[in-house]
């Protein structure tokens, strides 16, 4: 120990994957996606390592710890074409450590509140070629059961839970977001 390190701060603790990957999906990411949506599209479309991990390193920015390269390759951007007028890019989280409160009590689950995160296992961003329009989509971890919820959160910030969703693969997800697009569709 230095002369001044008795100075020094404590260093922060350290952020769970799981919390950093809750706060890009619903705290930074948004931001990014309707607000800056083309240099977003922009940056992933490079495709280079930089691009997969600058949201972890924005994460690890704000939470004020210092970023990890074996963490920062758990975080991973795709891209597809979900039909001839919508695309989709979509980044894939750690694995997350399940979370299942089934047949705790409310007095457990307060208890044990802080110690578990619903993870993201995935965030989609759909944005029409035409019109440029948005949509942005998380899918998570449910605290009962082990399953999925699909949520969207808008523009203004509202994020709407739009029930269960799929097994937490990226093949199930973009085939929900091909369904959803189809659903939308035919809807008056």
């Amino acid at each position: 120990m230095g002369l001044f390190d008795f100075f020094k701060g404590k260093p922060p603790a350290r952020t769970s994957l799981e919390q950093l990957s809750y706060n890009i999906a619903y705290q930074i990411l948004p931001h990014y996606v309707f607000r800056q949506a083309a240099q977003l599209f922009d940056i992933v479309e490079k495709a280079d390592e930089n691009s997969h991990y600058l949201f972890y390193h924005l994460g690890c920015k704000a939470q004020e710890i210092p970023s990890l390269q074996e963490e920062a390759t758990q975080y991973r951007w795709h891209q597809c074409e979900l039909d001839a007028n919508h695309t989709l890019l979509l980044l894939a989280y750690p694995q997350a450590t399940p979370v299942d409160l089934t047949g705790k009590s409310l007095e457990e689950v307060k208890q044990s509140a802080g110690t578990w995160v619903l993870a993201p296992h995935f965030s989609g961003i759909v944005r029409n070629k035409s019109s440029q329009h948005i949509r942005y989509y998380v899918l998570g971890q449910t605290s009962m059961g082990g399953g999925t919820v699909l949520r969207e959160i808008d523009d203004m910030g509202t994020n709407a839970n739009l029930g269960a969703g799929p097994q937490p693969t990226l093949e199930a997800f973009v085939d929900l977001m091909r369904q959803r697009l189809g659903q939308q569709a035919s809807m008056p």
